[in-house]
């Protein structure tokens, strides 16, 4: 129950900082507009040419790397990282390869 529980806390701050994040420039944009904010990987996740896990992998990035990450916004949906149904997808700059990550597989700072 007690993880249950953090996994909502979690999940309801993420979401609620998404409220007031900047707004998200267009979806072919995103992942050249990556902004300079730090982010860890939770687990090791494949970076995708677009918000989709049917889209081409660009390459990995590895549990506990850190990359630039952008701004969040919707794409298809995930199961990954603990999460099912997941919908949120962040811009990323891992050692040069741009694209996006599932939301719930990084930490900020």
């Amino acid at each position: 129950m007690r993880k249950f529980l953090a996994g909502a806390a979690t999940t309801i701050v993420a979401v609620a900082g998404l409220a007031f994040a900047a707004p998200a420039q267009a979806a072919s944009s995103d992942a050249e507009s990556v902004q300079a904010i730090n982010c860890h990987a939770k687990e090791s996740v494949r970076i995708r040419q677009s918000k989709s896990t049917g889209s081409t992998a660009l390459g990995l990035f590895p549990k506990g790397a850190g990359a630039e990450c952008g701004g969040a916004s919707e794409g298809g949906t995930f199961t990954a990282c603990g999460y099912t149904d997941g919908f949120f997808w962040i811009a990323i700059n891992y050692q040069g390869i741009k694209g996006y990550v599932a939301l719930y597989c990084i930490t900020r700072p």
